[in-house]
């Protein structure tokens, strides 16, 4: 069954300092926001940040929970990148299409539907899950200026066309 709530949008390219974390994505999720808020804290950089991307890279049914690496992420902005480099990672933000879909409330949930996003995504019709991007989340609002109530975060499942997936695999038979 499809599920209506999903919007077709497309995510621009965008770079990225991450602090990673590994294991289950409810335990991983929590350490990866909290060790890159403390960072920031220390830096004085926690204030001018704007959204916060989580990006979960594995499938536990593929990988074993325990190995699912979580990259919480948030945009560069001038001269974050320069202190950040030597103490975070730098990466970017895999551009494409995604399928979207809103959440409201408090972000302690974020990570089951993160998990399960793997297993019980329904795509669009014609698409496909993209195992080649990460599962990406969007926090939009800070959870230190809003009550949990008022929270809003996108879970974006990558996609593509059902045929761009299949191409490969007809091309390897030829």
């Amino acid at each position: 069954m499809q599920n209506p709530h999903f919007v077709l949008n497309y995510l621009r390219p965008t770079q990225l300092i991450y602090v990673r974390e590994t294991g289950s994505y409810d335990r991983s999720i929590p350490r990866a926001w909290q060790r890159l808020a403390s960072w920031l804290n220390e830096n004085g950089l926690y204030k001018p940040i704007g959204r916060g991307y989580g990006l979960a890279r594995d499938n536990p049914a593929s990988v074993g929970a325990e190995n699912c690496r979580y990259d919480a992420c948030v945009e560069t902005v001038a001269g974050l990148e320069d202190r950040s480099i030597r103490d975070l990672g730098v990466t970017t933000l895999p551009g494409g299409a995604y399928a979207c879909r809103r959440l409201f409330g408090g972000y302690d949930r974020i990570h089951s539907i993160v998990a399960d996003s793997y297993s019980d995504f329904s795509p669009l019709a014609g698409l496909s899950f993209d195992h080649s991007r990460p599962v990406v989340t969007i926090y939009i609002d800070n959870p230190d200026r809003h009550f949990a109530h008022e929270l809003r975060a996108d879970i974006c499942v990558p996609v593509t066309t059902a045929c761009e997936f299949e191409r490969p695999k007809a091309a390897a038979s030829a």
